[in-house]
């Protein structure tokens, strides 16, 4: 009975320092910067409600949903599209690939604020292929452009990303030069970390059925 107890305890360590070691390879990064290139969507090229088309020379054709609360225009600037709110108060923007059984693996954007009244801070949530939430809080410095990126490694991809403005008067002008870069598909594959919770409990069931067998060959004897 010790030498079996034993093992379960040494199972169980494997297995959580599995959960902890995966856990520290999947993440998705937020930060300050426009590090990477990806690929621009062209918000000119509307294709229906709020949505847009990532145009590039390996993705033409995957299509970006866009929402917030209110109506949204799309719009050429000077080179680089743009996205604003039809009242021109844009609090809040969210998007993702159209297709939900793709993602990608980073994202930049930049967030252009107003001389007068603008938001003084934002918020940037991320979300991964499994629904995970990954935050942030920035400071939004002045007027004029402010770049961030949303960059996912380890196994995780990013489904979407999301901002709110706070602080101020709590609106940003528009957001520009919004890039995306690497889709894929989406496998309903688990993560390292389920597949160690799920052995780890396996592994329970299976301590807890040799013990009963155990105590019930003593009590035979």
């Amino acid at each position: 009975m010790i030498k079996s107890a034993t093992a379960f305890a040494a199972f169980a360590v494997i297995s959580l320092a599995v959960l902890g070691a995966s856990s520290a390879e999947a993440a998705i990064v937020l930060s300050t910067g426009g590090t990477g290139t990806g690929n621009n969507v062209q918000f000119q090229n509307v294709v229906g409600n709020n949505t847009a088309t990532l145009s590039s020379d390996t993705n033409q054709g995957d299509n970006v949903t866009f929402t917030t609360v209110g109506n949204l225009l799309f719009s050429p600037s000077n080179g680089a599209a743009r996205i604003t709110a039809a009242d021109g108060s844009l609090e809040n923007l969210e998007w993702h690939l159209t297709n939900l059984t793709t993602a990608f693996d980073l994202g930049v954007f930049n967030i252009n604020t107003p001389k007068k009244n603008g938001a003084t801070n934002v918020t940037i949530y991320a979300y991964n292929q499994f629904g995970a939430e990954f935050s942030a809080g920035f400071s939004l410095a002045g007027n004029g452009q402010h770049f961030f990126t949303v960059d996912a490694n380890g196994t995780d991809l990013i489904s979407s990303i999301k901002f709110v403005a706070t602080g101020g008067g709590g609106v940003v002008e528009d957001v520009r030069q919004v890039r995306l870069e690497g889709v894929e598909s989406i496998t309903a594959v688990p993560e390292p970390s389920t597949w160690a919770m799920m052995i780890l409990g396996f592994g329970g069931v299976g301590f807890m059925a040799y013990r009963r067998k155990r105590q019930g060959a003593f009590r035979l004897a």
